[in-house]
């Protein structure tokens, strides 16, 4: 049996709760009228991202025992994968923020992307670490920390575009 086949199925369906959910926040309010503000564009693509990119990271390792990898390399490989994918996810949010002036919205929260950011780095370090089998050595564990961290991305997003839905024309 695949080590933390339990974690992964649990995730996998939070992660898939979240994408379905994202469907939600976007009919609520003046968004189903297309009344985007830019802040709220990138959360939304921020969310629809990290919970694909989790279900994804979450259902692939099953993929791979039954194809008879050894799990050394699935959490590795993984791993190296889910760093990129952080980085990936992170440069283009910010990247999004600069070109759509998102910081300039009274409703963009700094502390957010900075705790992101912040934790983000860490983050990478241990998948990369846990891929070249450094101090975690391919382990399920260091696996998961980056889909932890997938999840927080998931939950900023969703709490942030949920208490900004506003009701009045502004």
């Amino acid at each position: 049996m695949l080590q933390g086949s339990d974690v992964l199925t649990i995730l996998a369906e939070i992660f898939v709760a979240f994408a379905g959910f994202t469907g939600i926040v976007a009919a609520l309010g003046h968004r189903s009228e297309g009344k985007w503000r830019p802040v709220d564009v990138v959360r939304f693509q921020t969310l629809l991202k990290t919970s694909l990119a989790g279900l994804v990271f979450s259902v692939a390792p099953f993929g791979f025992h039954y194809f008879g990898v050894a799990e050394a390399i699935t959490w590795g490989f993984g791993s190296a994968l889910l760093a990129v994918c952080v980085v990936y996810v992170l440069v283009t949010t910010i990247q999004k923020h600069k070109k759509l002036r998102a910081t300039e919205d009274p409703d963009f929260v700094p502390g957010v992307r900075l705790v992101l950011v912040t934790l983000g780095v860490p983050v990478v370090a241990s998948q990369l670490l846990n891929a070249i089998g450094v101090g975690l050595l391919h382990s399920f564990s260091g696996f998961l920390v980056g889909l932890l961290y997938l999840l927080i991305m998931c939950c900023a997003m969703f709490v942030l575009l949920l208490r900004f839905v506003r009701t009045d024309a502004s």
